[in-house]
């Protein structure tokens, strides 16, 4: 982890400002994040899904794939949730 003279939430900021890294790389917070919703998703389904990292898409549950998506976003919001 880098050496920062800020705690956690200054640093966030700091980094957004380009005057700081950050701690917390989303290269590796991204798929941490990915794994932790997986698991959510699975214990409240109570089965093993099978996860394509590739196309990101559950492949053995097409309930939960449909969850993973979500709702679409409201009239006004949709650039933002492009990826």
């Amino acid at each position: 982890m880098p050496k920062s003279p800020s705690n956690h939430y200054a640093n966030f900021l700091l980094s957004c400002m380009g005057k700081e890294k950050t701690r917390s790389p989303f290269s590796i917070a991204g798929p941490l994040s990915q794994v932790f919703c997986l698991g959510v998703l699975s214990q409240q389904l109570g089965e093993k899904l099978l996860f394509d990292r590739t196309t990101k898409q559950i492949t053995n549950n097409a309930l939960a794939n449909q969850m993973l998506v979500g709702e679409p976003p409201r009239k006004g919001w949709e650039e933002y949730y492009k990826i």
